[in-house]
């Protein structure tokens, strides 16, 4: 039983274009993340999942260069990606990690694998209660595949487990609480959506030595950064 965690991104985004290639700690963003779940104990491949359109071919190119393990797939239809990408590497259990998420618990995603490896009747978990930034999912590869038999709209196939969350009593779910959501910081997103994101991003980031820092160790910072304003 294969796991892994596959990690959407594109450089066409309309708010931020081609922000995977943004640079942080004197890499691209996209690296980060992957470095960040490589970090993973229970995973036991990361894999770079974009597009086959010629508008991430300098995304692709960077993995190739940087020997990072990537595969393309439809641009639109990201719920199709990631069946296909879970096939051609024979992955059974996929957790799913959006490229814009530098800081991803890291705990949460081996917790949630630990779950799948002993319940056979799970089929999705997703974390709850943090800040933007934080969150990640995991579901099993024939869950998708039964979802995408359904009448999907465009937003299920582009959101990947939009029709899953909508009608979650249909499943096996749980969630997963992280506690990780303080009210004093609750105006924070740790995705980089628009460029204003990546100048806190990369401050927050400045602080980290290495990758295997927690999701405590940037609450601390945040909390820092709101005591020295």
């Amino acid at each position: 039983m294969k796991k892994a965690i596959l990690i959407q991104a594109r450089l066409s985004s309309s708010r931020f274009p081609n922000k995977m290639l943004q640079e942080i700690n004197g890499m691209t963003l996209a690296e980060f993340v992957y470095n960040r779940c490589k970090e993973s104990k229970n995973s036991d491949d990361v894999i770079i999942i974009t597009s086959k359109e010629s508008s991430d071919d300098a995304l692709y190119n960077m993995c190739i260069n940087k020997n990072i393990t990537v595969f393309r797939g439809e641009l639109d239809d990201v719920l199709k990606r990631y069946i296909e990408a879970s096939k051609y590497h024979n992955i059974d259990i996929v957790c799913r990690v959006c490229g814009d998420s530098p800081f991803v618990d890291i705990a949460a995603i081996d917790d949630m694998f630990y779950n799948f490896e002993y319940s056979n009747e799970i089929e999705y978990i997703a974390t709850t209660n943090s800040l933007n930034g934080f969150m990640s999912e995991i579901f099993r590869l024939n869950l998708l595949e039964r979802i995408y038999d359904e009448n999907l709209s465009k937003e299920d196939k582009e959101h990947v487990t939009k029709y899953i969350r909508d009608n979650i009593l249909d499943f096996q779910a749980k969630e997963l609480n992280l506690f990780l959501k303080p009210l004093e910081l609750e105006k924070y997103t740790l995705t980089v959506d628009y460029p204003d994101d990546i100048v806190l991003i990369k401050k927050i980031a400045s602080s980290l030595n290495d990758f295997h820092f927690t999701s405590n160790d940037i609450i601390n910072i945040l909390k820092q950064m709101e005591n020295n304003k």
